[in-house]
């Protein structure tokens, strides 16, 4: 298969049109269902999640279990463990 300009051009703007649909729907579909799409995409491509993401999701979507962070999800030094246990996580 030969790589073209035009090739990357049509995926380029697959990649955008995707990228509109999905900001479209969501603003028709709410801020739980981003979330949860969110969620599914960082899950499915083994993304790493942060703290801002986590709280994103927990609070802002507010999608009922979205994934901790590895530091948060066994914390080991005792400032993992006092923000687990100030935000009941």
């Amino acid at each position: 298969m030969i790589i073209t300009v035009d090739t990357v051009y049509q995926i380029l703007i697959y990649i955008c049109t995707y990228l509109l649909g999905m900001a479209f729907a969501g603003s028709f579909l709410g801020r739980a269902w981003m979330g949860n799409v969110d969620v599914f995409l960082h899950k499915t491509l083994k993304m790493e999640v942060t703290v801002g993401k986590y709280f994103y999701w927990k609070y802002f979507c507010n999608v009922k279990d979205p994934p901790k962070p590895k530091h948060l999800a066994q914390p080991k030094n005792l400032a993992d463990q006092l923000v687990c246990k100030f935000l009941d996580l």
